[in-house]
Order: structure tokens, then sequence, then C-alpha cells
């Protein structure tokens, strides 16, 4: 007779391929894993992580999706007990966030710079939508938290919308920090004037944007 697995031990399954897939992805290129090396990782059948995601655009997809959430839900803990800001603490605040969004959670910045081009090439649609709405929704709580820490600084959705603003500012930055390696191989060559340290560059790219909206809005 099949073996029969708990709920519980279901989501410890899915939850071990998924931590397999950050760890492989961490040291390779996407193009370089496979399903395969996966399941070795984890210690079980090659079949195995077929059967929770169906290809592995679902299994990233899965994994990018889900930890922004965990992401936006330790955004929320935090401003639970955080004093009230102004709007240059608010500025300090996402600086500070960008850097830990590159530092904390590097794998969720590469899997966006990939999102559109490769994983919803084959990822499922239905899923991907049904994750999306609940990326949604938490970032529309922080959002609202934001609003109630400043005092309405800004609305709910403009405070949402800032931190897609944040995304592609990482996700295009770390895409072109990437000028003097090919395909994770450092190439023997020098090109000063291409050159980005990630993080500061990052900070000051969004410190440039916000005090630039919020002065734009100022005055209107």
């Amino acid at each position: 007779m099949a073996n029969q697995y708990t709920t519980d031990q279901k989501d410890a399954k899915r939850q071990s391929i998924m931590d397999a897939a950050v760890q492989l992805f961490k040291r390779h290129s996407y193009s370089e894993i496979t399903m395969k090396q996966i399941a070795e990782t984890v210690g079980t059948s090659k079949g195995t992580p077929f059967h929770y995601f169906a290809t592995k655009e679902d299994l990233f997809m899965s994994v990018l999706l889900e930890n922004y959430q965990r992401f936006f839900a330790d955004l929320l803990v935090q401003l639970a007990d955080y004093p009230a800001m102004s709007a240059a603490a608010y500025v300090d605040w996402m600086v500070a966030q960008t850097a830990n969004l590159i530092k904390e959670h590097a794998v969720l910045v590469r899997l966006n710079t990939i999102r559109g081009p490769i994983l919803e090439g084959k990822a499922n649609m239905e899923e991907t939508v049904s994750k999306r709405n609940e990326l949604y929704a938490i970032s529309k709580r922080v959002g609202q938290e934001l609003v109630e820490k400043t005092n309405g600084l800004l609305s709910q959705s403009q405070f949402s919308h800032l931190f897609i603003i944040q995304s592609g500012i990482i996700s295009g930055l770390m895409n072109m920090a990437s000028l003097t390696r090919f395909n994770h191989t450092e190439l023997k060559v020098d090109y000063p004037d291409f050159e980005i340290d990630l993080v500061p560059e990052a900070q000051t790219q969004m410190q440039f944007y916000l005090k630039a909206y919020l002065k734009e809005l100022k005055h209107h």
C-alpha cells in the first residue's frame, strides 16, 4: 500500500524541496539546476519534486512569490513596534530595507530578474496568479501600516507601489553589476566604468527617487 502522508508531512516535504532549490540557486545559474539535482539535495527520489511542482519554473516561481510574502510579513512585524515616522524617517527606513533586501534576500532579487523572461514561460498561470494575489494582499497591509506610522504621508496604494519601484531599482542594478561575469564565471577583463557596488548604489538610487517623489507630491 502506498505511503500515506499527513498534511504537515506533505508541507514539510514541499518546503524541503523549495529550500534545496534555494541552496542550489545560491551556487549555480538557473539553467544549470535540474529537478534531479534538487531531489538529490533533498535526499529523495528523482520523481518526488514533480509530485509538488509540475515544472522547475513552477518550483522557482513558488520560491519567489512565497518568500516575498515572508519578506512583507517580516516588515509587518517590524513596523508593529516601530515609532511614528516623519517623511525623512520613512526615506531612511526604505533605504535601510533596500540594503536588507539585497543582503538577506539575494535569491529573491535574482529570481525577480528572470521572472518575466524565463519563469513565466513554463509556470502555471493560475497558480502564479493565486500566489501573486496573496502577495498583493500582504503588500497592501504593509502599505496601510505605513499610512498609520507616517500619519498619512502617502496613501496605501502609493506606499505599496514604492516597493515595486524598490524591486525594479535593485533588479536593474543587479543585472548590470554582472558585466565582469558570464554565467557565474569571472572574466579576466577590467571594466572600471561598468563596475557597480550594488548595496550603496541601490540605496543611493532609492534615496534619490523617494526624495524627488515626495518633493513632487508636495508641490501638487
